[in-house]
């Protein structure tokens, strides 16, 4: 049989999801054996894969348009969304042309970060001005064991997560049933030091953290502090790190810190990047939860005072003491957002 008509049957079977084993079988059995082989169906479902339908051979030797590997570079890094299919068609060769070429420039296809925040110049420049001002104070002085800091976090009862399987062509995956729509979580606030955890409090299910709330988690806070931590209160009043939500902000709130003499540790908006809780202590309980299912409030609590409990001391003191590292990041990358 003609290649030509066998390429087409190739097509044929690719979109069909028919598998490299079962076209080459099937052509086979139906042409004559040694028609085809699973190597060749393997080569041209490859250059399917990659969006080249083409069923014409590549011409031999070199291309008849060479790629220029400087000018390559420049396109794309005017515009880095570009796709190999648009690529190959602006340097008018293949798909597989255009891959060689571009990881031979170093270039490698990644997913779009997402970010807290679509920062403003403003706001970049607040970070970078709150970094230098921050870093300039931690040379000059020694603060980190006074810092006690704080955040919210919503903690759902179904972790859990469609993994991947490896399988048998032919074997259909297992079944999980779909989390609902609007789930069932709960919310904690935690507060903790380089010394560890001191206080954390769930919220009843239906509310939520208001100015007068946190004003109360204050001065709860505080008594928990003057109990578990004495030396932080009675040797230097502690500093407070947390962030620019709401009701932090709020007057209320204001007044209530001064009526503690708290200090509060100068925090720019929109930089979960700079808090120790988001980046060191909810990034850490994220991995235990993932896979998690919870039945009832009292296991989540327990699943939080288990994560606390197996932290070594070590753990709390390596969060806050990143602090520099992340603001000599921020100055490096003049306020905006780092890996």
């Amino acid at each position: 049989m003609e290649k030509s008509k066998i390429r087409v049957i190739y097509e044929y079977e690719f979109r069909r999801g028919t598998t490299v084993s079962e076209t080459a079988r099937n052509i086979n059995a139906v042409f004559g054996e040694g028609s085809t082989t699973k190597a060749t169906v393997g080569n041209w479902f490859k250059n399917f894969r990659d969006g080249d339908f083409s069923l014409a051979n590549e011409p031999r030797g070199r291309p008849k348009t060479k790629v220029d590997n400087d000018h390559l570079r420049a396109v794309v890094e005017s515009d880095p969304s570009q796709s190999t299919r648009e690529l190959a068609s602006i340097f008018n060769v293949s798909i597989p042309t255009i891959l060689v070429h571009l990881a031979a420039i170093g270039k490698i296809k990644k997913l779009d970060k997402w970010v807290p925040h679509e920062l403003t110049d403003a706001q970049q420049a607040q970070r970078l001005e709150a970094s230098l001002s921050l870093l300039s104070r931690h040379k000059n002085e020694s603060f980190f064991n006074r810092i006690v800091t704080c955040d919210e976090k919503w903690i759902l009862y179904d972790n859990r997560k469609r993994s991947h399987q490896w399988l048998n062509a032919d074997e259909p995956p297992r079944h999980h049933a779909k989390p609902n729509v609007t789930q069932k979580k709960l919310m904690v606030t935690v507060w903790w030091s380089r010394s560890g955890v001191f206080y954390y409090n769930f919220m009843k299910p239906g509310t939520s953290i208001t100015a007068e709330v946190y004003r109360k988690q204050l001065d709860e806070m505080m008594q928990q502090l003057a109990i578990k931590q004495p030396k932080l209160v009675n040797r230097s009043m502690p500093i407070l790190l947390h962030d620019n939500a709401r009701p932090h902000a709020a007057r209320l709130t204001v007044a209530k810190l001064r009526e503690l003499e708290l200090e509060t540790l100068r925090h720019p908006p929109y930089s979960p990047d700079l808090s120790p809780t988001d980046y060191h202590f909810f990034r850490n309980l994220d991995n235990l939860l993932v896979g998690k299912f919870f039945n009832s409030q009292q296991a989540v609590e327990t699943a939080l005072r288990d994560f606390i409990d197996s932290r070594t001391p070590g753990f709390y003191s390596r969060g806050i003491d990143q602090l520099p590292l992340k603001w000599q990041k921020c100055v490096d990358n003049m306020g905006a957002y780092f890996d």
